[in-house]
């Protein structure tokens, strides 16, 4: 594993060369909401032909879309940060040249130092939550917290042309590329354990609570509940079964064919069914059949991948432009970790609804539950239209809201994650300190995702906007 250039090439100066491993920001995920009590007003017009009886319903997938689609990034490669997820979130990427691929650390990207044949997509790449407001596509990215790799410093020269070894392949993800990757809602998961012993259960259970000890260790109490199966080996899904934390799983055989649209359970210790596929044109054959099935009978797909090239951020390139928020906007892409809270919530919160007069009340508890992150919900009322309701609004427990039409009535996006506002405030200081596109691009992002108050007015102004 490269660790800077000891004797650099051509007269380099060692002086410039700068080993970075101080820990970043990261959004408190120990400290996120558990068990949030939303409540939302709606107040209608006067002249109002809303139906009395009111219900309100969680639909199988968030925003109301009609594809689920999930993708698992296995051996916690380096790429997941600097291909995968730069690319759906606008950042540059590697020309992905077969003789030297090159790679970057979030402290290469904070201070604009690049390999040389770096381009840009030119966007950001997601769908909407139904009414406009961007998602970005998700991911999930393994993790290997028993290797050191996880904790080298990383080498950052900007300006430094005459060699590029600092850009060299890592062993794989180091903890700073971890904490940007969740700070932008991916999901992780557990996947090899440093045992040789890997097939007797015990071994692998002593190792799991090795690794979530590490992991939380590194990210500020957050935990991993997501266990991708390494190499077919059923002994690691076995053992996952008796570790507690590990609460929803994938493998590539002998799992569950997830239909959305017909689930009725939260799927606690199922395992879901991936694949892993040849090349990228496959995975489009697989979205355009599925998506000529009724929406009603589709099944979720989940693509495994380890090594990811340019090749790859054009798939998602493809995925935005006809079928997210640039094409027909019908697709889903969380972690399985957030679908498997979004549809936890669906099965086990308490939502109510009540009418008095032009007064609607809607509540929603949520359960309480261990590593827990993704406190959201979609909302669906028939009966009743954007143009009827004279004003909405919400509860503190509610730090993000949008709504609109959604067929004979209205949708609403909940979101209840207690740090937002000071998550949105975190990317405004980020672009103000250093003003670029990007930056701008991912602050607005962020500012978009709060409901509407007046702190939300406050940093759009701050924006510019």
């Amino acid at each position: 594993m490269y660790k800077g250039e000891k004797n650099p090439e051509n007269g380099g100066n060692p002086s410039t060369n700068h080993e970075v491993n101080k820990p970043g920001y990261l959004y408190p995920f120990a400290k996120e909401a558990r068990g949030a009590e939303a409540e939302i007003t709606i107040m209608l017009a006067s002249d109002s032909d809303a139906k009395e009886d009111l219900q309100v319903s969680v639909p199988p997938l968030k925003y109301n879309k009609s594809l689920l689609f999930m993708l698992t990034q296995d051996d916690c490669k380096q790429s997941a940060f600097s291909m995968t997820w730069a690319a759906i979130n606008g950042k540059p990427i590697d020309i992905s040249n077969p003789t030297r691929k090159y790679y970057y650390d979030m402290e290469n990207l904070e201070a604009d130092d690049f390999p040389p044949s770096v381009y840009s997509l030119g966007k950001t790449l997601g769908s909407t939550d139904g009414f406009g407001n961007e998602i970005r596509f998700h991911f999930t990215t393994t993790l290997a917290p028993e290797w050191d790799f996880m904790n080298v410093a990383t080498s950052v020269r900007p300006g430094f042309t005459e060699n590029y070894y600092r850009f060299y392949m890592k062993s794989g993800l180091r903890w700073n590329n971890v904490r940007e990757i969740l700070n932008t809602g991916n999901g992780l998961a557990f996947h090899d354990l440093k045992t040789t012993s890997i097939h007797n259960l015990d071994s692998l259970l002593k190792h799991f609570e090795i690794a979530q000890k590490i992991t939380m260790d590194a990210l500020g109490d957050r935990g991993v509940k997501f266990l991708a199966e390494p190499n077919g080996n059923k002994t690691y899904l076995s053992a996952a079964m008796r570790y507690s934390d590990i609460q929803t799983m994938t493998a590539q055989a002998g799992a569950l064919k997830l239909i959305p649209y017909q689930v009725s359970t939260d799927l606690n210790k199922t395992t879901l069914s991936r694949v892993f596929t040849n090349t990228v044109g496959e995975v489009k054959t697989i979205v355009t059949n599925e998506l000529a099935v009724e929406p009603k009978n589709r099944t979720a797909i989940h693509i495994g991948v380890h090594e990811t090239d340019h090749e790859w951020a054009q798939f998602l390139l493809w995925l935005n432009d006809y079928y997210g928020k640039d094409g027909e906007d019908l697709i889903w892409v969380p972690s399985q970790e957030e679908y498997y809270e979004y549809n936890y919530y669906r099965q086990h919160a308490d939502v109510q609804i009540n009418r008095v007069g032009t007064e609607i009340k809607i509540k929603v508890k949520f359960p309480s539950h261990k590593n827990f992150y993704f406190p959201a919900l979609t909302l669906n009322i028939p009966g009743i239209k954007k143009h009827m309701i004279k004003s909405i609004s919400s509860n503190d427990q509610i730090t993000g809201l949008s709504y609109g039409d959604f067929g004979d009535g209205i949708g609403i996006n909940i979101d209840c994650r207690k740090f937002l506002y000071d998550h949105a405030n975190h990317y405004v200081k980020r672009y103000l300190s250093k003003r670029s596109d990007s930056n701008l691009a991912d602050a607005l992002y962020h500012v978009q995702a709060l409901k509407d108050s007046p702190s939300k007015i406050d940093l759009l102004k701050l924006l510019g906007e």
